[in-house]
C-alpha cells in the first residue's frame, strides 16, 4: 500500500528545494509534477511535488521532514491527501500535519496485528 501527498509550495525555487530535503529516505518517493502547458505559452511551470509513501515508516519520515522544512520557512503551502487539502504554515505545522497523518494512516487500512505467541 503507497499513500501520495501532494504538496503545493508558492515560488518555484522552493519546490526544487523542498524535494531535494525530502528526498533519499527509503520508501518515498519525490518528484515534481509538471502542468500540461497551456496554448500559446512559453513552456510550464511546476504544478506540485508529488510525495508517494510506502506504509509505514517512510510516510512518518516524510512528513517529519515536511515539518522541519516548513519550521525553517515564512512560507504556506497546501498538503493533498485523499483529496484533502490542508494549508500549512510554520506556526501550525506541527498539528497540522498531524492531521496529514491520521488521513495517511487511515489510507493504510487497519494494522496488522503481532502473531500471537499464545
Amino acid at each position: 500500500m503507497t499513500v501520495e501527498l501532494r504538496v503545493y509550495v508558492n515560488g518555484v525555487g522552493r519546490l526544487d528545494g523542498l524535494r531535494e530535503w525530502m528526498g533519499g529516505h527509503p520508501g518515498v518517493d519525490v518528484r515534481i509534477v509538471e502542468p500540461p502547458p497551456e496554448r500559446n505559452s512559453q513552456g510550464t511551470v511546476w504544478d506540485f511535488l508529488s510525495v508517494v509513501c510506502a506504509a509505514g515508516g517512510p510516510i512518518v519520515a516524510a512528513v517529519t521532514a515536511l515539518q522541519l522544512w516548513i519550521g525553517a520557512q515564512t512560507t504556506e503551502i497546501e498538503v493533498e491527501v485523499d483529496g484533502r487539502r490542508i494549508r500549512v504554515n510554520g506556526r501550525d505545522a506541527e498539528v497540522k500535519l498531524r492531521e496529514v497523518m491520521e488521513i495517511a494512516r487511515a489510507l493504510e487500512g487497519p494494522a496488522e496485528a503481532p502473531d500471537d505467541p499464545a
